[in-house]
């Protein structure tokens, strides 16, 4: 599953529950990926694509766009670096 390329992806959703069941069941796989490399919770909460889910459920949740915008580039482009890296899933 690449996590990476869902988060991107959902920046179009407009399904709040869609995007939240979504993201509860990649971060499952987002902290396996932080705990294996040695992070913490504070690792978990600052992942890209942590950033970007929550960025889209503020926004449809009438909450507005969060104010750090220089963060959610930052988180974007990380996502589109490693959805890239990352072999497509087979069929």
């Amino acid at each position: 599953m690449n996590i990476y390329r869902t988060a991107i992806v959902i920046q179009d959703a407009s399904n709040l529950s869609g995007i939240v069941y979504q993201f509860a069941r990649d971060m499952k796989v987002i902290c396996e990926e932080v705990r294996r490399n040695g992070g913490g919770t504070d690792a978990i909460n600052h992942h890209p694509v942590c950033r970007l889910y929550a960025e889209q459920i503020a926004w449809l949740a009438g909450a507005g766009s969060c104010p750090n915008h220089r963060s959610y580039l930052r988180a974007h482009a990380e996502c589109e670096k490693r959805a890239a890296e990352l072999q497509p899933e087979p069929k």
